[in-house]
């Protein structure tokens, strides 16, 4: 959202900020303080509280096996490729959420100059050569180093959300201004869109040509940044439920009759070590982690979950962690204060 300064000011994906009842079903502080001030007026006593909501049994870590580099997952998800003059904006490729590569040559022989982006909405890790060489922001715009040419540029640039209300309303992703090596434009930029909703399609992902994670370590970005994959199992009765780590079988899933596991109201998901992407469960988008915090769980929905083999995949933009993820019964509010992010 933006700010009197027209500087952002953040919000995250939780959808419990300074709410009453957390996205777990369970009461908060201020869900308290609002009950004292209702016990002060009403003419008898108010309802009993419902029973908490029942999370996944846990925790259960489970290990993604297999990875595909970014490329690789642009080559099968993504759209075709274009080339224009000046940076094409997301809105221009019809991309509303998700991901641009921009790929410009910088000539040469030339002395090496500071290298940047002009009006750069929101986030870029950008690569000379095949070598990763700073992430830029709207804010911080220029590399920390200097690049000389020739050389191949590659930026991989994320919309990190809109804005709803105020005079940056409508505003357009992507490189809106252009890449600059000194004061000079590069021109002749190529653009590909990897939009979040081509991931719906399960069959698409499967046909992405994951590897071992085992075999990932290489030049360059080989293993920081990519598609991982791993799945776990879930064995639901009426009253509990239990998870393992089950490498399982790619792509296998066992869906019980009705959505969902039987008993399990929600679960959450946590990414230690990991820096910023989206996460799936079962081809359900959780939404974007962060390591910046607060919030450091992404809620699952219980019908989302099924009985068998679950699937998770995690799109890592930055910096990947061990290849791991822990999933449990979700991380429980902060109620030191009322309206509290949940973290």
């Amino acid at each position: 959202r933006p700010h009197q300064d027209e500087s952002f000011q953040p919000t995250v994906t939780s959808y419990d900020y300074d709410a009453p009842v957390d996205e777990y079903g369970r009461a908060t502080e201020k869900f308290r303080l609002f009950r004292e001030v209702l016990e002060a007026y009403a003419e008898g006593p108010l309802p009993a509280l419902p029973p908490e909501p029942v999370g996944l049994a846990g925790p259960v870590r489970v290990e993604l096996a297999e990875w595909a580099p970014l490329g690789d997952v642009l080559e099968v998800l993504g759209d075709p490729e274009t080339e224009s003059g000046v940076p094409a904006t997301f809105e221009e490729l019809g991309v509303d959420r998700g991901l641009v590569r921009y790929r410009v040559a910088v000539p040469g022989p030339r002395q090496a100059y500071p290298l940047g982006a002009s009006g750069l909405r929101d986030r870029a890790v950008v690569s000379v050569d095949g070598v990763r060489a700073g992430v830029l922001t709207e804010e911080s715009g220029t590399l920390p180093e200097p690049v000389a040419g020739p050389a191949e540029v590659e930026l991989w640039v994320e919309s990190l959300g809109r804005v709803n209300y105020g005079p940056r309303l409508g505003e357009p992703k992507g490189v809106t201004g252009g890449v600059l090596h000194e004061r000079q434009y590069l021109h002749g930029v190529r653009a590909r869109g990897l939009r979040l909703d081509a991931f719906d399609d399960a069959g698409a992902v499967a046909a992405v040509p994951f590897g071992p994670v085992a075999g990932a370590a290489g030049a360059g970005d080989a293993g920081r940044t990519g598609l991982f994959r791993g799945t776990f199992t879930v064995e639901g009765t009426a009253s509990a439920s239990g998870a393992s780590g089950d490498p399982g079988a790619s792509g296998a899933s066992t869906a019980s009759g009705t959505p969902g596991v039987p008993g399990v109201d929600h679960a959450g998901v946590e990414l230690p070590g990991w820096s910023r992407g989206f996460v799936w469960v079962n081809g359900f988008c959780l939404g974007r982690y962060w390591s910046a915090g607060p919030q450091r769980t992404l809620y699952v929905p219980g019908p989302v979950l099924r009985g068998g083999v679950n699937e998770v995949w995690v799109l890592e933009l930055e910096d990947a962690g061990e290849p791991r993820v822990e999933l449990g019964p979700g991380a429980p509010a902060d109620t030191d204060a009322p309206g509290v992010v949940q973290r």
